[in-house]
């Protein structure tokens, strides 16, 4: 019922506020609505990452890897950061949690998957999703068949509080997720991470110490044997010190994890 209410609500909104691109301003009515907030001619011209960068000291790193000297700093093994933290990336995600405009999440799965197919040198995070790209056909272009649906591959939104989730009425990590997960063929699981804490939300708090302590112990795995040996993709929308999805892959490396890669939007 909630979902069908929220529905009516939209339809009703985009007849007295029609969609409009937040880059170039217009209403692309031909198109439905989940593609009229970024435009696909705005959607090409995005400031993606063409570099990735270790998540602890944020020196250069092959696909976003955790470097060797820093891995006893943290429980992530990567993260992949797909755009820039621009005008454009701020609005969009701003709407997207505050606004509530649920559809939002397809121009951001749709940001994370170009970011990904596009970049100048795959690595690890790339062969978590995809099968082997030295296999093409006669165009020179990759088939749906090609896209690995691999079982050793499990993506997981950051899980939201029960009142938050009540609040927003969306977990927009898990709308992201099912967006990038749609276009690779991978599994998404909700009911692995949960969220035990009500913690502030992180952009509230003042700094990288305050962060972790805000959101120590928040989360807990219920499920660990679904999660042994899995490689495991952590997705939120937006991250400064990554203290959020470190303390997600400290409680999935507990629960036997064989890795735990996070991927977002972008990073402030």
């Amino acid at each position: 019922m909630r979902n069908f209410f929220i529905s009516i609500c939209e339809y009703f909104l985009d007849i007295i506020f029609p969609i409009r691109c937040f880059k170039c301003g217009k209403n692309w009515e031909d198109l439905p609505a989940r593609e009229r907030w970024i435009c696909s001619e705005c959607l090409s011209k995005i400031n993606f990452r063409k570099e990735q960068v270790c998540p602890l000291c944020e020196k250069e790193s092959e696909g976003g890897k955790v470097h060797f000297f820093c891995r006893d700093k943290t429980f992530l093994d990567g993260l992949w950061v797909a755009a820039h933290y621009d005008k454009l990336v701020e609005k969009t995600v701003h709407d997207f949690k505050f606004k509530f405009f649920r559809d939002i999440y397809f121009p951001l799965s749709e940001i994370i998957g170009k970011s990904v197919l596009e970049a100048e040198e795959f690595g690890d995070f790339q062969d978590m999703l995809l099968i082997d790209f030295a296999k093409e056909d006669e165009e020179g272009i990759y088939t749906d068949e090609e896209r690995n649906q691999k079982e050793e591959t499990v993506m997981i939104p950051v899980p939201l509080h029960k009142r938050r989730y009540n609040w927003r009425g969306f977990n927009q990590s898990a709308l992201l997720a099912r967006g990038i997960a749609d276009k690779f063929g991978v599994m998404v699981r909700e009911d692995i991470l949960v969220r035990v804490k009500n913690t502030k939300p992180q952009s509230k708090t003042v700094n990288g110490e305050e962060r972790k302590k805000n959101i120590g112990d928040a989360f807990c795995c219920t499920r660990s044997e679904e999660v042994k040996n899995k490689n495991i993709i952590v997705v939120d929308d937006i991250c400064t010190t990554s203290a959020t999805l470190n303390e997600c892959a400290k409680e999935l490396k507990k629960a036997g994890a064989r890795s735990v890669w996070g991927v977002v939007v972008a990073r402030r």
